[in-house]
């Protein structure tokens, strides 16, 4: 009885794909369209029938630049690599398939222009949907006769469920029903990354693409053999960028339409370098990849960063739109590298710079935020540091203010004692100026003083001012950069005054973010909500921008204590 049960499945199931495959002919090319969200079986089986019934199919990846919500919860990069997964598995040769981004637009019309534009450049004589709603009822309402033959998988499938269904058991952890419905070779993928974007999206904590120009960025790192250093590629901007003129920035740029962005990134990275990277394997997380410039190179790997998205034109430009960021670590000689550089497009004076030379001098939009997480993805220098010891500290010249500046509650105090205490056990002269507008809140005198800025800013400096020549270093909680901002409220001669006093100082300044995730917010003591820090800490950073101060960025108090330690080592060595 089960024997003859198995085989009545199979009939209909080959009868099923017989009827979806009937019109087709070894010549068609079939055009597909889904959102892949995620791959499951029914997909599969559908999709790796078409392909052994006709010359190729284009595999459509719709809503290619929707992210960061329930329905919408996978890049369209990791879509891109489960399906090559699922050919790869059944051996389908590359050739037979092609895939292709599509997306969304305002108006059905738009969006069927952009189709039939794709059809005419891919030759395609079939379109494939089972999006009745949206896709065929609109087709079927023009009433245009297409030169292509339209398919609904729908009526012929053998497989019941939807993705909508595979995201709702992650959702509840129903683990052993999801694992048969997805195919074994997408797992890889979807439980590396995809799996918690599905959960945060669902949260609504997923990252959104903001709509405007979409661009790719691209990371290469260098661990340099020679001097075990760690070095990144970077290029001028031309001064004629309307964002961010002559910063430093990462090889990247536009997305083509109906490319994907891994194509982009590697086309933009030639274009901007002249070091070509040639993909050998995407249907993984990290892709496999090769230099092809570097005699016998080996195989590297070729990280999904993460997408970047802001609306604060401050950091994110003008022109609207998201990043979509890749990284290459490898450990070599960095002449090999050099040598090849031959940059052809928007970029100038391409080179590499050590990691924390460019960090130093500041880079464009968000790359400073891509590399720091390229850099703990691929640990390769995991604190952005080397230990610091008693050799490096034995000369003293002039005095060098480390500044930390943030948000109430950020862990300015605490970066300000470890750093103190860490260099203090290594031998250096150092002295912690703590913030004068605490100790009059704790005094009661805060709001008294409040409207008198000139005071707080003066007698902040004084501290300052009294140690000049007599240390390495002077480590404070209570940067200027703060004074100035609340100075900004008052008048513009206080805050000229407070950039006066600054500006006299050789500092550094290291803006510190709460980590959340580790560190609750502490309202004890302080005058700000919770809510109003945050704020603050936004207008703090955006203001310090405005008025052109570099510094450095650290999510934490750890973090900023091993930055600082590394500039006082470096600062000694350069006196």
């Amino acid at each position: 009885m089960v024997a003859n049960e198995t085989n009545q499945t199979t009939d209909i199931q080959t009868s099923r794909e017989t009827t979806l495959t009937s019109g087709l002919t070894e010549d068609a090319v079939v055009l597909v369209i889904g959102r892949w969200m995620p791959i499951h079986n029914g997909h599969k089986a559908f999709l790796i029938q078409l392909t052994k019934s006709c010359r190729k199919v284009i595999v459509g990846i719709g809503s290619c630049y929707e992210n960061g919500t329930s329905r919408n919860c996978i890049p369209a990069v990791e879509r891109e690599k489960m399906l090559r997964a699922i050919f790869k598995k059944e051996a389908i040769p590359e050739e037979a398939y092609e895939i292709v981004p599509i997306p969304d637009f305002s108006s059905f019309s738009e969006w069927l222009n952009v189709i039939k534009q794709l059809c005419v450049l891919k030759g395609v004589t079939h379109f494939c949907s089972g999006n009745k709603e949206d896709i065929l009822d609109e087709l079927e309402k023009i009433g245009e006769d297409f030169p292509f033959e339209i398919i609904n998988p729908e009526t012929t499938s053998s497989i019941p469920y939807h993705a909508t269904e595979i995201r709702k058991l992650i959702y509840q952890g129903n683990y052993e029903e999801l694992e048969k419905m997805i195919p074994h070779e997408i797992k890889p993928i979807l439980f590396k990354n995809t799996f918690k974007e599905i959960v945060a999206s669902s949260r609504k904590r997923g990252i959104k693409i903001i709509p405007g120009r979409q661009t790719v960025d691209i990371i290469f790192l260098v661990r340099n053999l020679s001097d075990g250093k760690l070095y990144v590629l970077l290029g001028k901007r031309s001064m004629e960028k309307v964002d961010f003129p002559g910063f430093l920035g990462l090889p990247g740029g536009g997305i083509d339409l109906f490319e994907t962005p891994i194509a982009a990134a590697l086309r933009e990275f030639q274009e901007e370098t002249g070091l070509t990277f040639q993909m050998i394997d995407n249907s993984l997380e990290p892709a496999i990849v090769k230099c092809s410039d570097i005699p016998n190179a080996t195989l590297e790997q070729m990280h999904f960063i993460g997408i970047y998205s802001s609306e604060d034109e401050t950091i994110a430009g003008t022109r609207g739109g998201s990043s979509q960021c890749f990284g290459i670590f490898v450990e070599d000689d960095l002449e090999k590298y050099q040598d090849y550089l031959n940059p052809t497009d928007d970029l100038t004076d391409v080179c590499f710079y050590e990691v924390h030379d460019a960090i130093a001098k500041g880079l464009a939009y968000q790359h400073g935020e891509m590399l720091e997480k390229a850099i703990a993805m691929f640990e390769a220098s995991p604190k952005l540091v080397k230990p610091i010891t008693s050799k490096d500290l034995q000369e003293k010249a002039e005095t060098l203010v480390i500044s930390f500046v943030g948000a109430s509650g950020s862990g300015k105090s605490t970066a300000a004692f470890g750093t103190t205490y860490q260099l203090k056990k290594e031998g250096a002269s150092v002295e912690y100026v703590p913030e004068f507008a605490k100790d009059l809140f704790y005094n009661g005198l805060l709001g008294k003083y409040i409207p008198n800025q000139s005071y707080i800013i003066s007698e902040q400096y004084k501290r300052i001012y009294d140690l000049l020549g007599q240390v390495d270093f002077i480590v404070t909680d209570a940067g200027i950069e703060i004074s100035a901002l609340h100075a900004s409220n008052e008048s513009k001669e206080v805050e000229d005054l407070a950039w006066y006093l600054r500006r006299k100082l050789r500092q550094v300044t290291i803006f510190i973010e709460r980590d959340e995730e580790k560190v609750p917010f502490e309202a004890k003591g302080r005058a700000e909500s919770e809510a109003e820090s945050r704020l603050f800490g936004l207008k703090l950073k955006e203001y310090i921008r405005n008025n052109e101060i570099s510094f450095f960025k650290a999510k934490g108090s750890e973090e900023a204590v091993a930055i600082a330690c590394q500039l006082a080592v470096q600062d000694l060595k350069n006196r």
